[in-house]
């Protein structure tokens, strides 16, 4: 037995030990992380294109002038390769850095060789949305950092590196032409990553607003039965319980002999027989009324726009939905009754006088035999003095 034990201890020290390395290894997958390691995947792809793009179009141009840049180019493009590498096996800070700083450096060296006046510095624009997308939430210094070093190097490029102290002297005709593709490819790019941005935030809000409605959902339902707990059935009785408000009764619902089921046969048999029984509450209401589970064994009901004679007949029809199936649950079945008592409805503010004649309602079918409907109608407020009408049992119309 102590065997037994151990191994199955040491089974879970390995589960749990396998559950925190998943976990570990989706969080750098998803989330913030996740997104910004997708954002800097795309952009090191995108610059390792526009890095290719131009060495073919410098080696079209003029491959014994422009040869040094084209190497550079080319060299930029493995550092690129590399930057994809590491964003595809999760390496988020790495990549980031090294794409910007490769971005940066690159556009510094082009714009040197050909100046300013082509519009390669114009990509340095792209860095002050890249870092909100590169950069996470808890690595928000980088992203000013960045953005800083972005913009310095646009504006080192504008008034130090013009087109006439350029390395190569290219015809003005041309840099005009280039200056035009490379604001066009410039504005395209920030067009598509503000596009992005939105896509971005607006599926975070819908996410938002599935996880408020999910806990919302969480609050107010008990998990076992599926139906409502007690949270919404109170703010529904408050807001019945009101001066002129809608008629209304209470009836408090209790399993008989639960605890006999609980002892012999173990919870996870009682909780069956719970759920069970949960199911066929809400299929035996209206859709205008409500039913939750009230705590332990006990449901609670509120059934709405009907009087007593008209509430009881419902009651008798749950309570015989109830009785009149078995619950099969691990190779053996269980009968189960219902004991319920019921009332009409206060509107004096508050439900808790209907609450209390409906609990004294409940334990005067308990006192009379269980499996059974019995009423105490407003104006009694306690059992002893209590107008107790019983409804004899039997079956539903």
């Amino acid at each position: 037995m102590g065997g037994d034990r151990e191994r199955r201890a040491r089974g879970r020290h390995l589960s749990d030990a396998v559950e925190r390395l998943l976990d570990r290894r989706v969080g750098r997958l998803t989330g913030e992380p996740g997104r910004s390691v997708s954002t800097t995947h795309g952009i090191a792809l995108l610059a390792l294109l526009l890095t290719l793009s131009y060495a073919a179009f410098f080696i079209t141009y003029d491959l014994s002038t422009f040869a040094p840049l084209i190497v550079f180019n080319l060299a930029m493009g493995v550092i690129y390769v590399l930057c994809i590498l590491l964003a595809r096996l999760g390496r988020q800070l790495g990549a980031a850095l090294l794409t910007l700083g490769a971005a940066v450096v690159q556009l510094l060296v082009a714009s040197a060789y050909v100046g300013w006046d082509a519009g390669l510095h114009l990509f340095m624009l792209l860095g002050a949305q890249l870092v909100f997308m590169v950069f996470t939430e808890a690595q928000r210094v980088l992203r000013w950092v960045w953005a800083f070093v972005a913009l310095f190097g646009f504006l080192a490029c504008q008034f130090l590196l013009p087109a006439s102290s350029a390395i190569v002297q290219m015809p003005p005709v041309l840099l005009n032409a280039l200056f035009s593709v490379n604001a066009l490819l410039t504005s395209s790019i920030l067009f598509i990553l503000a596009a992005l941005s939105h896509f971005r935030a607006e599926r975070a809000r819908r996410r938002a607003a599935e996880l408020a409605a999910r806990a919302e959902y969480l609050a107010n339902t008990d998990v076992l039965t599926g139906l409502a707990n007690r949270r919404p059935v109170m703010e529904r009785l408050e807001r019945l319980s009101v001066e002129g408000g809608e008629p209304y009764c209470l009836a408090i619902a209790d399993l008989d002999h639960f605890k006999d089921i609980n002892d012999r046969y173990g919870h996870a048999c009682g909780d069956r027989v719970l759920a069970d029984i949960g199911s066929r509450l809400s299929a035996s209401v209206r859709v205008t009324d409500s039913v939750g589970r009230w705590g332990g064994e006990e449901f609670v009901f509120v059934i709405t726009d009907a009087e007593l004679p008209d509430a009881l007949v419902s009651m008798e029809r749950v309570r015989a939905a109830i009785g009149g199936v078995s619950v099969a649950c691990m190779g053996h079945e269980h009968s189960i009754t219902v004991s319920i008592g019921l009332t009409e409805g206060e509107y004096d503010g508050s439900p808790h006088h209907a609450i209390r004649r409906a609990d004294e309602a409940l334990y005067a079918s308990k006192a009379g035999g269980r499996d059974r409907v019995s009423v105490i109608e407003a104006g009694s407020p306690t059992a002893a003095d209590a107008a107790l009408v019983h409804a004899e049992t039997r079956e539903p119309s």
